[in-house]
């Protein structure tokens, strides 16, 4: 298992929770495939990461300690 830092900060990521997050992503492209015929758009893409990442609670869903502080999405 590898980690590498973020570019520019002091973050971390590593294959495991990438590999996790592909296999998440896949699962979400299957049931749009299944249910409308198509993938998700970036849209929907930004809607469902707004969603389970609480960007729009005040405190964020994840504390300082956690991963996610708040999503912000242009």
């Amino acid at each position: 298992m590898g980690w590498w830092k973020v570019q520019g900060t002091q973050h971390i990521v590593g294959d495991t929770p990438l590999e996790v997050l592909g296999s998440a992503v896949a699962e979400v492209v299957s049931e749009y495939q299944s249910t409308w015929k198509r993938r998700p758009t970036k849209a929907e893409w930004e809607a469902l990461l707004t969603a389970v990442l609480g960007a729009d609670e005040p405190e964020g869903r994840a504390s300082d300690d956690g991963v996610v502080n708040k999503v912000k999405l242009e």
